[in-house]
Protein backbone atom coordinates (compact mmCIF):
# COMPACT_ATOMS: atom_id res chain seq x y z
CA UNK A 1 0.00 0.00 0.00
CA UNK A 2 1.23 3.67 -0.71
CA UNK A 3 1.59 6.68 1.86
CA UNK A 4 -1.60 7.63 0.79
CA UNK A 5 -3.29 4.03 1.99
CA UNK A 6 -3.08 3.03 5.39
CA UNK A 7 -5.22 0.39 5.95
CA UNK A 8 -6.25 -2.59 8.72
CA UNK A 9 -9.14 -5.00 8.64
CA UNK A 10 -10.58 -7.64 10.39
CA UNK A 11 -13.05 -10.34 8.87
CA UNK A 12 -16.38 -7.56 8.56
CA UNK A 13 -14.41 -4.16 8.31
CA UNK A 14 -11.66 -2.05 6.62
CA UNK A 15 -10.71 0.79 8.72
CA UNK A 16 -7.87 3.46 8.55
CA UNK A 17 -6.63 6.47 6.14
CA UNK A 18 -7.47 6.16 2.51
CA UNK A 19 -6.77 9.48 0.27
CA UNK A 20 -6.47 11.77 2.98
CA UNK A 21 -9.24 11.09 4.76
CA UNK A 22 -10.66 8.74 7.51
CA UNK A 23 -11.70 5.11 6.41
CA UNK A 24 -14.67 2.97 7.54
CA UNK A 25 -16.26 0.33 5.69
CA UNK A 26 -18.38 -2.89 6.41
CA UNK A 27 -17.94 -5.49 4.48
CA UNK A 28 -20.84 -7.99 3.57
CA UNK A 29 -20.87 -11.12 1.14
CA UNK A 30 -22.87 -8.72 -1.25
CA UNK A 31 -21.13 -5.56 -0.37
CA UNK A 32 -19.47 -2.70 0.60
CA UNK A 33 -20.99 0.24 2.87
CA UNK A 34 -19.96 2.83 5.31
CA UNK A 35 -17.74 6.62 4.62
CA UNK A 36 -14.24 7.97 3.61
CA UNK A 37 -14.28 11.06 5.27
CA UNK A 38 -17.58 12.24 4.85
CA UNK A 39 -18.07 10.54 1.30
CA UNK A 40 -20.15 7.63 1.80
CA UNK A 41 -19.19 4.52 -0.02
CA UNK A 42 -22.44 1.61 -1.19
CA UNK A 43 -21.25 -0.86 -3.52
CA UNK A 44 -22.85 -4.10 -4.65
CA UNK A 45 -20.74 -6.74 -5.07
CA UNK A 46 -21.23 -10.37 -7.35
CA UNK A 47 -19.32 -13.01 -9.04
CA UNK A 48 -19.94 -14.54 -12.28
CA UNK A 49 -17.69 -17.85 -12.76
CA UNK A 50 -14.31 -16.13 -12.29
CA UNK A 51 -15.51 -12.55 -12.43
CA UNK A 52 -15.96 -9.66 -9.29
CA UNK A 53 -18.76 -7.36 -10.18
CA UNK A 54 -18.92 -4.15 -8.18
CA UNK A 55 -20.90 -1.34 -8.79
CA UNK A 56 -22.32 2.02 -7.10
CA UNK A 57 -21.21 4.49 -5.03
CA UNK A 58 -17.94 4.94 -4.11
CA UNK A 59 -16.41 8.12 -2.19
CA UNK A 60 -16.80 10.73 -4.98
CA UNK A 61 -19.31 9.03 -7.43
CA UNK A 62 -20.76 6.67 -9.53
CA UNK A 63 -18.56 3.18 -10.19
CA UNK A 64 -18.46 0.22 -11.99
CA UNK A 65 -15.72 -2.54 -11.55
CA UNK A 66 -15.12 -5.66 -13.56
CA UNK A 67 -12.19 -7.77 -12.89
CA UNK A 68 -11.05 -11.56 -13.67
CA UNK A 69 -7.66 -13.24 -14.77
CA UNK A 70 -7.76 -11.47 -18.10
CA UNK A 71 -9.05 -7.93 -17.81
CA UNK A 72 -9.49 -5.08 -15.08
CA UNK A 73 -12.62 -2.30 -16.67
CA UNK A 74 -12.91 0.37 -14.09
CA UNK A 75 -14.86 3.11 -13.88
CA UNK A 76 -14.51 5.66 -11.27
CA UNK A 77 -13.99 9.62 -10.53
CA UNK A 78 -15.04 10.22 -14.32
CA UNK A 79 -11.83 7.87 -15.27
CA UNK A 80 -12.27 4.81 -17.03
CA UNK A 81 -9.77 1.78 -17.23
CA UNK A 82 -9.36 -0.53 -19.95
CA UNK A 83 -6.39 -2.95 -18.96
CA UNK A 84 -5.55 -6.81 -19.95
CA UNK A 85 -3.61 -9.11 -18.32
CA UNK A 86 -0.18 -9.63 -20.08
CA UNK A 87 3.34 -10.86 -18.65
CA UNK A 88 2.12 -10.47 -15.14
CA UNK A 89 0.43 -7.08 -15.02
CA UNK A 90 -2.93 -5.51 -15.88
CA UNK A 91 -1.77 -2.96 -18.59
CA UNK A 92 -3.85 -0.28 -21.11
CA UNK A 93 -5.62 2.73 -21.41
CA UNK A 94 -7.10 5.20 -19.20
CA UNK A 95 -8.86 8.23 -20.34
CA UNK A 96 -10.42 10.82 -17.88
CA UNK A 97 -13.05 13.65 -19.03
CA UNK A 98 -12.77 12.35 -22.51
CA UNK A 99 -9.39 12.69 -22.70
CA UNK A 100 -6.86 9.78 -23.28
CA UNK A 101 -3.71 9.57 -20.76
CA UNK A 102 -0.41 7.33 -20.87
CA UNK A 103 -0.99 3.70 -20.74
CA UNK A 104 -1.55 2.00 -17.39
CA UNK A 105 0.45 -0.64 -15.83
CA UNK A 106 -1.37 -2.06 -12.52
CA UNK A 107 0.17 -4.81 -10.39
CA UNK A 108 -2.52 -7.41 -8.39
CA UNK A 109 -0.69 -9.23 -5.53
CA UNK A 110 -1.59 -12.60 -5.30
CA UNK A 111 -3.05 -12.26 -1.61
CA UNK A 112 -5.69 -10.36 -2.99
CA UNK A 113 -7.31 -13.06 -4.75
CA UNK A 114 -7.48 -14.72 -1.30
CA UNK A 115 -9.70 -11.93 0.31
CA UNK A 116 -13.87 -11.95 -0.48
CA UNK A 117 -15.42 -10.14 -3.27
CA UNK A 118 -16.22 -7.53 -1.33
CA UNK A 119 -12.66 -6.26 0.23
CA UNK A 120 -11.07 -7.27 -3.50
CA UNK A 121 -13.24 -4.31 -5.17
CA UNK A 122 -12.97 -1.82 -2.17
CA UNK A 123 -9.68 -2.70 -2.47
CA UNK A 124 -9.03 -2.15 -6.02
CA UNK A 125 -11.09 0.88 -5.94
CA UNK A 126 -8.85 2.23 -3.23
CA UNK A 127 -5.84 1.54 -5.21
CA UNK A 128 -7.14 3.43 -8.66
CA UNK A 129 -9.04 6.09 -7.05
CA UNK A 130 -5.96 8.21 -7.04
CA UNK A 131 -4.78 7.27 -9.90
CA UNK A 132 -8.03 9.10 -11.66
CA UNK A 133 -7.32 12.00 -9.59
Amino acid sequence: MSRDLQLHRTATEIRGRALGSVAQLTLKKDGVSGAVGTSPVNLKVRTEGDTLLAEGGFIDGPVTLRFNPKELHVYISQCRYELTFAQGVYEGRRSCDSRMLPPVRFSVPPELLKRSPAEQAALLLFALAPAAK
